[in-house]
C-alpha cells in the first residue's frame, strides 16, 4: 500500500497516544479553549490588580478553564465545574502557598532560589491533574498517567524558571500595569504549558 493511500485512510479525528507529542483533534480543541481562558485570566488579573483585590490572581483562576467548561457544558457539567473551576482555584492557592513557604525557607540565600517556583509549580500541577484523575476526567490508560507525571515535572521546572525570573527582575511594579507585566512572567508560560499538558490528557467528551 502506498503512502498516499495510507494518508487518505487516516481519520483526522483519530486520537493520538499521549506519547505522541502532537495534538490530536480533541486535544487541539481543548488547547484552543484553554488559551482563550488564559486571555480571560489576563484580563481578570489586570482588573484585580487595578482594584487591589487581595489574592486577586487566585480569585481570577476560574477564568482559565471557564471557556472549556462552557464548551463542554453538555457532558458532566457539574464534575467539570467542580474540578476545572473550583478545584483549579484551590490548586492555585496550594501552589502559591508552597512557593511562599519555600521562598521563606530559602530567604537567607544570597540570591533567590529556584526551589520556590519548583515547589509551587509541582504542587499546582499535581493537585490539578490529580483532581482530574480522581473525577474521571482523564483519558484512560497507563500512557496518560505517565504523561501526566511527565507534565507535572515539566510544569515544576517551568515554575522554577519563571518565579526565579520574577524575583530577579523586579517582583513588584509601581503601577498596576507594571505589576501585571511582572506577574505574566510567571503565569503566561506556565498556563500555556499547562493548557498543553491538560489538553493532552483530558477525555475528549465535550
Amino acid at each position: 500500500m502506498s503512502d498516499a493511500v495510507i494518508l487518505e485512510d487516516e481519520d483526522p479525528r483519530e486520537f493520538h497516544s499521549p506519547f505522541d507529542l502532537a495534538l490530536d483533534w480533541a486535544a487541539f480543541e481543548a488547547f484552543k479553549w484553554l488559551v482563550l481562558g488564559h486571555i480571560l485570566f489576563v484580563i481578570g488579573l489586570a482588573l484585580v490588580l487595578y482594584f487591589q483585590v487581595p489574592n486577586g490572581a487566585i480569585w481570577a483562576t476560574p477564568l482559565l478553564a471557564a471557556p472549556l467548561v462552557w464548551k463542554g457544558r453538555q457532558h458532566r457539567l457539574w464534575a467539570k465545574a467542580a474540578v476545572l473551576l473550583i478545584g483549579f482555584t484551590a490548586a492555585h492557592y496550594l501552589g502559591v502557598q508552597a512557593a511562599l513557604a519555600t521562598h521563606r525557607q530559602t530567604g537567607l540565600l544570597p540570591e533567590p532560589s529556584l526551589l520556590a517556583g519548583f515547589a509551587g509549580g509541582a504542587v499546582g500541577a499535581a493537585a490539578s491533574l490529580g483532581l482530574c484523575a480522581l473525577f474521571g476526567l482523564l483519558r484512560s490508560g497507563a500512557a496518560t498517567l505517565v504523561f501526566a507525571v511527565f507534565g507535572t515535572v515539566l510544569l515544576a521546572m517551568t515554575g522554577s524558571l519563571t518565579v526565579y525570573l520574577y524575583l530577579t527582575t523586579g517582583a513588584s511594579g509601581e503601577t498596576p500595569f507594571e505589576a501585571l507585566v511582572q506577574l505574566l512572567k510567571i503565569y503566561t508560560p506556565w498556563q500555556i504549558l499547562f493548557a498543553y499538558v491538560l489538553a493532552k490528557v483530558l477525555r475528549p467528551d465535550g
